[in-house]
C-alpha cells in the first residue's frame, strides 16, 4: 500500500549533537521550503563508544518522540545509528527511515578510485558497516577504517582549532595519506567542523566525501517518489536537545547560522 502522509509535515532528524546539523544545511539549501524538526541527543553524546542494546534504546526513545510529532520521514543524520541500528529499526515505524551508509557508498561504488578510507566513531568502524556496503557494491575497492576517538568531543566543546585537535586529527588522517588513499569519507556527520583541519593534511580539498549530501539526495528522490515535497513558503526549523541547548546553539551556530535557539526536552517523551 503506498505510504501517505500530509506534504507539510516535517522531516525528522536527529544525531548525538550538533553533527546532524552539517546534514541539515544541504537540507536546507536544496529544500528551503521543507519544515524540519532537529534533535540533538546532548545528554548521551557521543554515540560512538555506546553499545548497541544501548544505541537501539536510544533511536526507539528518540523515533517514538518523532511519532508523536507526525513527522512524514526521519533522516539518522548519525552514521552511528545508521551503521548499528537502521537495518533492525527501520521496519518498526510507518514513516521511511534514512540513514548515510547506503547512499555513501553507492556514490563511492561510483568513483573511479580503487583506495577509500572512512574515519569514523568506534561503533561505525566496529560495524563495518561501510566497508562491507562499499565491498558489496565495488568488490575491487580497498576498503582502510580508522576509528576515531575524541573528534566528536572536540567538535562538541568548540575546540576544533586547539593543538589538541590538530594533534588528533593528523594521528588518525596520516595512516591513510600513508596508504596513499584516494578518498576519505567523513563517517561521522560531526567531522565536517573539521574539514578545514583535514585539509591542511591531505593537501587536497578532493579528497573528502561528506556523506550529508548524498542522505541529501536519497532524500529529495524519496519525498519525489511518495509525492511528498512540500511546497509552501511558510517553512520552519525546530531545535531540540536532552541537555545545555545554549552549548548546542553555540557550537551549531559555527556551522549552521539558522541555529539560534534550542528547547530543551529531558526526558525524551
Amino acid at each position: 500500500m503506498q505510504y501517505r502522509a500530509d506534504k507539510n509535515a516535517p522531516i525528522g532528524l536527529f544525531d548525538s549533537g550538533v553533527g546532524g546539523l552539517t546534514v541539515l544545511k544541504y537540507l536546507i539549501n536544496l529544500l528551503p521550503k521543507e519544515n524540519y524538526i532537529y534533535f540533538g541527543d546532548t545528554l548521551r553524546v557521543p554515540y560512538g563508544e555506546k553499545t548497541k542494546d544501548e544505541l537501539f534504546s536510544f533511536v526507539t526513545e528518540i523515533l517514538n518522540w518523532f511519532k508523536s510529532h507526525n513527522v512524514k520521514i526521519v533522516l539518522m543524520a548519525c552514521n552511528t545509528s545508521s551503521a548499528v541500528v537502521l537495518e533492525e529499526i527501520k521496519d518498526n515505524y510507518d514513516f521511511p527511515i534514512l540513514g548515510l551508509i547506503e547512499p555513501t557508498a553507492e556514490h563511492i561504488a561510483g568513483l573511479d578510485a580503487d583506495k577509500i578510507g572512512v574515519i569514523a566513531t568506534s561503533a561505525t568502524i566496529k560495524s563495518k558497516a561501510y566497508s562491507q556496503q562499499i565491498i558489496k557494491l565495488s568488490p575491487l575497492k580497498e576498503v582502510y577504517e580508522i576509528a576515531c576517538p575524541g573528534l566528536v568531543e572536540i567538535v562538541e566543546n568548540d575546540i576544533t582549532h586547539t593543538e589538541q585537535a590538530y594533534k588528533k586529527v593528523f594521528k588518525y588522517i596520516n595512516p591513510l595519506i600513508e596508504d596513499q588513499v584516494e578518498k576519505i569519507i567523513l563517517g561521522c556527520t560531526h567531522y565536517p567542523y573539521l574539514e578545514e583541519i583535514i585539509n591542511k593534511f591531505t593537501k587536497s580539498p578532493n579528497m573528502l566525501v561528506d556523506p550529508a549530501q548524498h542522505l541529501t539526495e536519497q532524500l529529495i528522490h524519496k519525498l519525489k517518489e511518495l509525492d511528498l515535497l512540500n511546497n509552501s513558503s511558510n517553512s520552519y526549523r525546530k531545535y531540540y536537545v536532552s541537555t545545555a541547548p545554549d552549548k548546542f546553539v553555540k557550537a551549531g551556530q559555527r556551522f549552521l547560522a539558522d541555529c539560534k535557539e534550542a528547547i530543551l526536552i529531558n526526558p525524551i517523551k
